[in-house]
């Protein structure tokens, strides 16, 4: 199995979710909307499994998936241990 990638993959997936929005994550994390779906989608790859449910348009573009959203509690906890 490879390692993990690296944090800031969880960060953007965790930005992401809690915004429901690459570009306000992008914008939380100074980076482009680009970086922060590449960061999500090598995740996803990593994971194999999708962690959104994306939409072309409409208020929520990003969904989060039931096991990301069983997830997002942990990951949020971990942050908060390192901080």
């Amino acid at each position: 199995m490879k390692l993990p990638i690296h944090l800031n993959a969880l960060r953007a997936f965790e930005a992401s979710a809690r915004h429901q929005s690459f570009s306000a994550a992008a914008a939380e994390l100074n980076v482009t909307p680009a970086a922060v779906g590449q960061l999500v989608r090598a995740l996803e790859d990593w994971l194999g499994a999708p962690l959104f449910l994306r939409n072309a348009s409409g208020r929520t573009r990003l969904v989060p998936t039931e096991s990301a959203e069983r997830a997002l509690p942990n990951i949020r906890a971990g942050f908060d241990r390192l901080t």
